[in-house]
């Protein structure tokens, strides 16, 4: 397991800040807007969990990659346990990721409308019924 003495600043090279999952067409325009951006990226990781990751570097780090203030970088780069730094994980942190505006609209197409309209079907369905 590598540990922060031996890494390059894997973790110091993104930002990522969770957000309510996408549940209508409109949240997900927003994710299509959102990776129309440079360095921006949207996940869902293997917990459920939607996250927008901003990929930027750390002004922190030299140009060896090492952190300049790590004897007193903030708490949340502390607390920051190894065995979650990508370089240890055994697969990618993402259930789903989407770079670009591509890769949103094709699963909207592939998988968000059938869900949908599955949805409807059972709804109209219901309504019949009642």
């Amino acid at each position: 397991m590598i540990n922060c003495e031996e890494c390059k600043g894997a973790c110091c090279r993104e930002v990522s800040v969770e957000m309510d999952a996408p549940k209508t067409i409109e949240d997900w325009d927003l994710i299509r807007w959102m990776v129309a951006h440079d360095n921006i990226a949207v996940f869902m990781d293997h917990k459920g969990d939607w996250l927008v990751e901003f990929k930027t570097k750390c002004s922190k780090l030299d140009t060896e990659d090492r952190c300049t203030i790590y004897k007193v970088r903030p708490k949340v780069c502390n607390d920051y346990p190894h065995e979650d730094c990508i370089m240890n994980a055994p697969e990618a942190a993402e259930k789903i990721r989407f770079d670009t505006m591509e890769e949103v609209e094709k699963y909207i197409k592939e998988v968000v409308m059938p869900q949908m309209q599955k949805e409807n079907e059972k709804l109209s369905e219901w309504k019949m019924s009642s």
